[in-house]
């Protein structure tokens, strides 16, 4: 008998990278084929794919699912761009002629180091300390689902993206409790009032098997409650002796390695990363707000771009994948 394949949120478990959830938000196309057991989650964009992360599938099967995927894009008239693929697609993405750029990189950290201790950590005690005389507590979701502490959660969460300004790049509208296998939550409350929230879920990058993919607070939470909530949910992973956890996607303050495009290309995709991600976005700041939680070890994240001419066509396509005003 022939084995039913893998649903969406088994392979996301299973085998899904730092952006692979993506693949869970109903708004993403879906690429499949028989024969291979995965996944490959794509927008479509003015006649390019814009694909999040690697191949969803087994790690030796992920050339034959991205050749899959390539086939059926060149009968669309598609061309197609990666966004966070890692390591493991660059030997393919050399291979066939596509453009890649380093651009950030995957941040892991060993929750057995408390984050806490020692001199360096002075000034994030610190500021622990000064969200704990607040009042402020941080307490792990389980149990049956609470509909109130949910909608209480909605609402802030609405809040928090109402506060922010300026423009603003992100994956997609946060699922706060959707998906539930796998995932675990940790919420910070004050007086009874939600004032932070951190999901955490299950993922099936190389040892990793968590990733903390979404961390914000109230607009009138006390200040340091994100770190606060970060410091409860790696004590969570210690006590259970878990040795890495993915912190999420970290840019680099400048391109790193970047392969396959004319001289030109590059020179104009450096000062666009420059100007737009760290100048206009501050997109840096993120990696060097993780910094203080310790990180042991950085994988390299890349755009990939099958036409190593790269042009606004898959620069727009980009920009709409990301939400980009």
């Amino acid at each position: 008998m022939t084995k039913p394949p893998s649903t969406t949120v088994d392979l996301v478990r299973q085998y899904g990278g730092p952006v692979s959830h993506a693949a869970l938000d109903p708004s993403r196309s879906l690429f499949r084929t028989p024969a291979v057991d995965g996944l490959i989650n794509y927008l479509p964009v003015w006649r390019c794919a814009v694909v999040q992360g690697d191949p969803v599938c087994a790690p030796e099967h992920k050339i034959r699912l991205a050749d899959a995927f390539a086939d059926y894009c060149a009968g669309k008239g598609w061309s197609i761009v990666y966004v966070a693929a890692t390591a493991d697609l660059q030997p393919y993405a050399r291979e066939r002629g596509y453009a890649s750029m380093e651009f950030a990189s995957l941040l892991i950290t060993d929750p057995r180091n408390d984050p806490e201790a020692g001199p360096r950590a002075r000034h994030l005690r610190q500021h622990l300390n000064h969200a704990r005389r607040t009042g402020l507590a941080v307490r792990e979701y389980q149990g049956e689902p609470d509909a109130q502490l949910e909608a209480r959660v909605r609402t802030m969460c609405e809040a928090w993206r109402n506060d922010r300004y300026g423009p603003q790049m992100h994956l997609g509208r946060p699922r706060l409790f959707d998906d539930r296998e796998g995932r675990r939550w940790f919420i910070a409350e004050r007086e009874g009032k939600a004032a932070g929230f951190l999901s955490m879920q299950q993922i099936g990058y190389a040892e990793c098997r968590h990733l903390i993919n979404l961390v914000f607070s109230a607009p009138d939470a006390p200040l340091y409650t994100n770190e606060l909530m970060i410091v409860t949910a790696l004590r969570a992973l210690r006590e259970e002796g878990i040795a890495s956890v993915c912190l999420g996607i970290g840019p680099l303050e400048a391109l790193g390695r970047v392969e396959g495009c004319p001289p030109h290309t590059e020179w104009l995709s450096r000062k666009f990363y420059r100007l737009f991600a760290i100048k206009l976005m501050h997109q840096h700041g993120k990696t060097l707000f993780w910094e203080k939680f310790r990180i042991t070890r950085r994988e390299p994240l890349y755009l990939l771009f099958q036409s190593p001419r790269i042009g606004f066509r898959a620069l727009y396509a980009l920009s709409r994948s990301l939400h980009f005003p």
